[in-house]
């Protein structure tokens, strides 16, 4: 999960004491002012008044300490053993598509259905069940043959080649042109096609980005850019007319590696790119090198660009042709969501619903999305993210279930699975609710509340009802919390497949952290103590909202530009202004929501709409979308094709600042 920080902070309540005291006990010097009596009845005055005012001083910063230190009603302990139990060994790290991930559901389920919880409406268990792509694995078929003027040679699977988990399956028969780094980028002035026709060949390309370790590089020296990542090699590739792309190890850089093949899934991307995409060793190109009549080598070819930036790019002709056959399979499981009910007790309200999730699934073993790729294969034992927020989860569904007789509106838990897959799981839910999205008044999400060092905590929706800014201030005033706001439905979180439909939502979140997506991420460093005071803030808040006579109203916010890869901003490249469906659409992008006042929006871009072409480029899936939409510039005009429905729509978007 990719989480925001907060957009504006705010002073907690009962911080003034300090000041208060000093300039009230300033006021009351007998050199300075008019409390400075000038008879003993006067004086006895100063002093009541002083032990008066002292007294309540003494008083108010009691207090102010016991709202930081008050007793809550969620125990700090229990809390800390789910949390132990959801990122212990057992759960290796509670993978999608794992057995570990399928006993996390029945733990959470059978928490549930202890504290007498019923399944959603119309269900007959709690697992709310959905099948996911997990990942791509070889088929029978893959095959690499070399052909040159020397003879015909097979090339050995996983030995000399392999294939990359985004590959396309195809069978080609082409040429080969050999491109450098495969890297375009006219923010650098810098294009390794430049002068060169790809068009129906296969390119050949350096891992990584040029001057790697050169910190005065045009590409930042050690910190890699988004040109450096393999599938937007693969993309640039795709879109100068390749039709297979070979990626070459840059061993002169990292010669640890001895030329040893990447594993089949080392790099994270979409389903397939659309085209093959293999890697060789460097010892086979080179060879490819010289019976094309070229002296240098790989490395060589390396150096040279890294030396001064020039194109070193070649064209190999047809003294060496390749025949490619890729066969990859996608791998499908069944995953499930668990969704827990407590009926509403008021005859008008009852059928109004609130729902409160987290996700439990994180990263198993580690993977493409692991910020610790040296330890791929150890436990990410995903504890602050998001067993934290799942034993919270499990903690709110015991408390409202002992005060159920309280309820007017009906509560809704659901424990997300796919959320690391890109929100998957909350996507399903709203797409297959078991209780009507229109009668659902509010979502409140959990994600990472393990960490909330110094009472410190983020909360995230507050722009999308009017109310929830000061209703989250006014529960807040006995918890005394370090809240900071942030008005932003969106984000890569669960509450976004909700704020996408219409609903409002609030999103907790106590922060990122070194240990982030890493093995290090372990229950020892849960903070309970205030993870519990978090869930106290949250039991009041939703307690709130669960009497309220009105439902909350729904606003949609022109926000910041800060939605991510979707052209939504936060680092890099122009603002479009679209929110990804993250369910899996063929050929294509869907718009889950498309941000008001946005250049989208102003272009007539609508929610549902399915994006296939960007400047004149085919978009596949979100990673084509991301890198065309990177390629341009802020005040840039681009035409884009959707499919609305049946009918595909023209339309002219003006590219704006993030």
């Amino acid at each position: 999960m990719d989480k925001g920080g907060p957009r504006r902070e705010k002073a907690i309540p009962g911080r003034f004491y300090p000041s208060l005291n000093h300039h009230f006990f300033k006021s009351m010097n007998p050199q300075t002012n008019a409390f400075s009596g000038k008879n003993k009845q006067q004086r006895k005055l100063r002093h009541a008044l002083i032990l008066l005012f002292g007294f309540s001083l003494i008083a108010g910063w009691v207090a102010a300490k016991d709202r930081t230190s008050a007793p809550t009603r969620f125990s700090a302990q229990r809390f800390l053993e789910n949390v132990r139990r959801l990122a212990g060994d057992e759960l290796q790290g509670r993978g999608n598509g794992t057995p570990e991930l399928n006993e996390a559901a029945r733990f959470i389920a059978g928490r549930f259905r202890k504290f007498g919880l019923k399944p959603a409406p119309g269900a007959s268990d709690y697992l709310q069940g959905f099948d996911i792509t997990i990942s791509a694995e070889m088929g029978q078929d893959n095959s690499l043959v070399a052909e040159s003027a020397e003879g015909t040679g097979s090339l050995e699977l996983n030995t000399d080649f392999r294939p990359l988990s985004f590959s396309s399956n195809a069978s080609i028969d082409a040429p080969l042109v050999f491109v450098g780094y495969g890297i375009t980028a006219s923010e650098y002035n810098y294009d390794d096609y430049q002068h060169l026709d790809v068009r129906g060949k296969i390119a050949i390309v350096i891992h990584h980005e040029p001057q790697e370790h050169d910190e005065r590089s045009i590409f930042a020296g050690r910190q890699y850019t988004a040109h450096g990542r393999t599938v937007n090699k693969a993309i640039n590739a795709k879109n100068h007319g390749a039709v297979g792309i070979i990626l070459v190890a840059d061993v002169g850089n990292h010669r640890q590696r001895n030329q040893e093949l990447f594993r089949f899934d080392s790099f994270s991307g979409p389903r397939t790119v659309g085209i093959p995409v293999l890697q060789v060793t460097t010892e086979v190109v080179s060879e490819w090198l010289r019976k094309a009549g070229h002296d240098e080598d790989v490395e060589a070819l390396r150096k040279a660009i890294d030396e001064d930036l020039s194109n070193h790019s070649i064209e190999l002709g047809d003294a060496v042709r390749l025949s490619i056959r890729t066969e990859l399979k996608q791998k499908q499981a069944q995953v499930a969501n668990v969704v827990g009910y407590l009926p509403g007790k008021d005859r008008r309200l009852r059928d109004e619903f609130i729902v409160l999730g987290a996700h439990y699934d994180h990263l198993g073993l580690g993977g493409p999305t692991s910020l610790a790729p040296s330890q791929n294969g150890s436990i990410h034992y995903g504890a602050d993210d998001n067993a934290s927020g799942t034993s919270g989860l499990i903690a709110l569904a015991r408390q409202f279930a002992r005060n159920r007789k309280h309820l007017a509106r009906s509560l809704i838990f659901v424990a997300f699975a796919g959320e690391e897959m890109g929100i998957l799981g909350s996507n399903y839910y709203t797409l297959h609710p078991p209780v009507p999205l229109e009668q659902t008044v509010g979502m409140i999400n959990l994600d990472m509340i393990g960490r909330a060092s110094n009472g410190r905590l983020y909360v995230g929706g507050t722009g999308t009802s009017p109310a929830f800014e000061e209703l989250v201030e006014e529960a807040n005033q006995e918890i005394g919390l370090d809240l900071s706001f942030s008005i932003t439905a969106y984000g890569a979180s669960d509450h976004t497949s909700f704020a996408v439909k219409g609903i409002p939502v609030l999103f907790f979140f106590s922060g990122l952290h070194s240990d982030y997506h890493k093995p290090s991420d372990t229950w020892e460093k849960i903070d309970p103590e205030n993870s519990v005071r978090v869930l106290d803030l949250v039991y009041r808040v939703a307690g709130e909202l669960n009497r309220r006579e009105e439902r909350p109203l729904f606003v949609r916010v022109a926000e910041p530009h800060t939605a991510g890869a979707s052209g939504g901003g936060g680092g890099y490249g122009p603002y479009f202004g679209s929110i990804p469906d993250f369910g899996q659409v063929e050929n294509g992008v869907r718009f889950a929501d498309i941000r008001e006042g946005s250049p989208a929006g102003k272009a007539g871009l609508l929610a549902g709409d399915v994006l296939v072409e960007f400047d004149g480029k085919k978009i596949e899936n979100l990673y084509d979308f991301t890198y065309a939409l990177r390629a341009r510039k802020p005040g840039d005009q681009v035409r884009v094709v959707v499919l609305r429905k049946d009918r595909k729509i023209s339309a002219d978007v003006t590219l704006a600042v993030r």
